[in-house]
């Protein structure tokens, strides 16, 4: 996988996994764990009172329920990375390199290929049929369930926009990457009109509003247009700041007149289409780009999806203000995780099934998670709201006001509920942090290094009370996890040579094992 790819996998084979002397594998990817959006525009459907999202995760998919988020079904594994998705009624569309492949539920319906000689980039579902875009510009209509080709066209470009304007039967609206906007029909393959304005602008996304014959344009020179097909007029023009490029759009639906655009830096623009003006700004929306909004049907709450930050996110709007506000979301790692670690007492657990369902990692993107094997819904973030506070006046990255990368850490369940279980430490950093997974934040206390350097390494005690700090000097120093307090600090003439590399705690609570620089590992009274 790439980008923010899943970071762990139980390597348990499934039923049709090939035996080793098969196939010739030891390991087996069994299920894929942190791993929500892989960054492409989401499909979106409605199923009487429900709506459901489909996310791609690479070589798969998933979908949620938009009540809470809630996963629902995981797709099968394909033989080629998703270029795009779609969704209608019961049928879930995914475009794999040159074929579309067609489910309902879990079973495979149709495979559409023989048409397309580049990757499909765009889906669009049509009443009964579904209409592929690939990346020479080639158009295929095809009839569902049956696969047949309904139509075909090629328009002079390779359409960076596509929609189905409402009550045009059989019309497609296209985009282009210079600007051009064009109608055509996809029966009879003709164009019907292209539009006169030239936009100088490359075309990144339509969205149909509630008016007939009105859809939303946007550009990437960070403009919004609502154009007027029937009558070839702009209705409305709107602009971005600093030309930040629109990704998606999304019109409210239960009567207000309120636009909201994704742009490529993360910011949700929330606009008042009466008062011609922008209600609200959420700059900090997601990392990387939003790849998709959408409003639900007859409700004031938005769905997003990530472009690059692995994330699903459901906002309620206020009525008045038209600010924003976090209601729900499911995320992961938004960068390669860099360290991951069972959540258990590996001593006394044995590695049995009450000590190893649940992971710590940590990744790029400075994030500390903690990940369920079985079940999604458990997955969360470790809060460091009381540290980006503190840096909130200095920074204006939402990553730079994290806590630095995470160098190692250590947990225990011993002591879960009572006090801090968790004990990071951080690059360059002469302080470890300890967190509270029961709270699913920082912990009150900070523990810092004795004298002060770079803090290299952790380990708690097999009881769960007691946190061991090496640093970039070869000094150890033993914490109190209940109190924060400095409780023993080993002698000048035991300490490392070098820097501390690993530390271990026996599980007779006596003993201390540490690894540095300056060669061999040593063990000592850990009491």
């Amino acid at each position: 996988p790439t980008g923010h790819a899943a970071f762990a996998a139980v390597l348990q084979p499934p039923m049709s996994v090939p035996s080793a002397t098969k196939g010739g594998e030891l390991f087996v990817p069994y299920r894929a764990v942190g791993l929500v959006s892989a960054g492409l525009p989401v499909a979106v459907v409605q199923h009487g009172g429900e709506t459901f999202v489909t996310a791609s995760l690479g070589r798969t998919f998933q979908i949620y329920n938009c009540a809470k988020l809630r996963q629902v079904f995981v797709g099968p594994s394909l033989p080629a990375g998703i270029t795009a998705l779609g969704a209608h009624d019961d049928y879930t569309l995914v475009a794999c390199g040159t074929a579309v492949v067609v489910y309902k539920r879990a079973e495979l319906v149709a495979t559409l290929e023989g048409e397309h000689t580049a990757p499909v980039r765009h889906l669009l579902a049509m009443g009964s049929s579904v209409v592929s875009v690939d990346a020479t510009g080639l158009l295929v209509a095809w009839q569902l369930p049956s696969g047949e080709v309904a139509g075909r066209l090629h328009p002079g470009f390779a359409a960076s926009a596509l929609c189905h304007p409402a009550t045009y039967l059989n019309k497609v609206l296209l985009g282009a990457p210079d600007g051009r906007m064009q109608l055509w029909n996809l029966r009879s393959s003709k164009r019907v009109h292209e539009f006169e304005h030239g936009w100088r602008a490359a075309v990144t996304a339509f969205e149909q509003s509630p008016a007939l014959d009105v859809v939303g344009v946007g550009l990437a020179d960070g403009r919004l247009l609502l154009h007027n097909l029937k009558f070839d007029t702009t209705l409305l023009e709107l602009r971005h700041t600093h030309g930040d490029a629109v990704r998606c759009l999304a019109f409210r639906t239960d009567g207000q007149p309120w636009l909201v655009s994704g742009a490529a830096s993360g910011a949700l623009h929330v606009w008042h289409l009466e008062r011609r003006a922008r209600l609200s700004l959420e700059p900090c929306a997601h990392e990387g780009g939003v790849a998709s909004c959408h409003f639900l049907r007859g409700r004031p709450e938005l769905l997003t999806a990530g472009a690059a930050d692995n994330s699903l996110r459901m906002w309620s709007s206020d009525l008045h203000s038209g600010e924003l506000s976090a209601l729900r979301g499911r995320a992961g790692h938004a960068a390669p995780p860099t360290l991951v670690r069972f959540h258990d007492d590996e001593l006394h657990v044995g590695g049995g099934p009450g000590g190893q369902t649940h992971l710590l990692s940590a990744g790029g993107d400075r994030t500390l998670r903690r990940s369920s094997i079985w079940s999604a819904q458990q997955d969360c973030e470790l809060s460091q709201g009381r540290e980006t506070k503190r840096r909130s006046m200095h920074e204006t990255s939402v990553r730079e006001r994290r806590l630095p990368p995470v160098l190692a850490l250590a947990s225990s369940q011993r002591r879960e509920r009572d006090w801090a279980n968790v004990v990071t430490c951080h690059a360059g950093s002469p302080v470890a942090y300890s967190w509270d997974t029961t709270t699913k934040a920082l912990a009150p206390h900070t523990l810092a290094a004795r004298p002060a350097a770079p803090i290299t390494a952790v380990a708690i005690s097999a009881c769960g009370n007691f946190a061991f700090l090496g640093s970039a000097i070869g000094a150890i120093d033993k914490y109190n996890l209940q109190s924060g307090k400095p409780r023993a600090a080993a002698a000048a003439e035991e300490r490392h040579e070098g820097a501390v590399r690993g530390l271990a705690a026996a599980a007779d609570g006596r003993t201390l094992f540490s690894c540095g620089g300056g060669g061999a590992p040593r063990g000592g009274g850990g009491g």
